[in-house]
């Protein structure tokens, strides 16, 4: 079983090493280590070409040169992706020591499984809290899972296609959403895999992320009233 990892980056000196050193410090390195630039002019691509070395597995940096934010970087890296498995860890976000194992015993104790995911630990500044994985059926009024949690078999991408570009911050939700109701087996790892720091895109934008949802959820869900109710629910409650 090979992996392949997709990091998206953007003036992400702060943070791209540690992410780089999780990567590093697992047993199963990365077939390829797929790195995409939207236009970093803080050192981001100097610290990547440095570690260049380190990595010792196929790496490259693609440019990106369309302003199609979050959603376009992984677009493009999907292209490049020649793995068994496709990871995708953002430059603010970094991997438990063993989750790559972790992640090989749930596709290999459950073959028929297209998506496993599991638990992930969000941190703002000095607080870290865990957030478990929430059952399937929720879709319809919130996105269940985490997705830099989510490991998908490039298989599904090949059969689903890629990300929805319309959604700048929820097309993670969108492309989820739309491998449930299509059928796509969903495998769960009862166990924290990765680590993200509060304070990116969706965070930060939290009424254009509400609005996004809403109208993935309006697409999909069969219940027509179940995506607005969640939406002033979140509103309300300021989440």
């Amino acid at each position: 079983m090979t992996y392949s990892i997709i990091t998206a980056c953007l003036n992400s000196a702060r943070t791209i090493s540690r992410s780089i050193d999780s990567v590093l410090s697992q047993k199963t390195l990365p077939d390829e280590y797929i790195f995409v630039d939207g236009g970093s002019a803080d050192g981001t691509l100097q610290i990547i070409k440095e570690r260049g070395g380190d990595f010792k597995t196929s790496f490259k940096i693609i440019n990106q040169t369309e302003k199609t934010g979050i959603t376009g970087a992984w677009n493009l890296g999907l292209k490049e992706v020649n793995s068994d498995l496709v990871f995708i860890l953002n430059s603010d976000d970094w991997y438990e020591p063993d989750a790559v194992p972790e992640i090989f015993n749930a596709f290999e104790a459950n073959p028929d499984a297209d998506i496993a995911y599991g638990s992930i630990d969000f941190h703002e500044g000095n607080r870290k809290y865990t957030r478990d994985c929430r059952p399937l059926w929720m879709f319809p009024v919130m996105m269940p899972i985490a997705h830099p949690a989510c490991f998908v078999r490039k298989s599904v991408y090949d059969k689903m296609g890629c990300f929805d570009e319309r959604y700048r911050i929820s097309a993670d939700y969108e492309f989820l959403y739309r491998c449930h109701i299509k059928g796509i087996k969903f495998c769960e790892i009862r166990k924290v895999l990765v680590n993200m720091e509060l304070g990116g895109t969706a965070n930060s934008n939290r009424a254009a992320a509400r609005a996004e949802t809403r109208e993935i959820a309006k697409k999909y869900c069969q219940i027509p009233f179940l995506p607005d109710l969640a939406y002033f629910s979140r509103i309300l409650t300021g989440r």
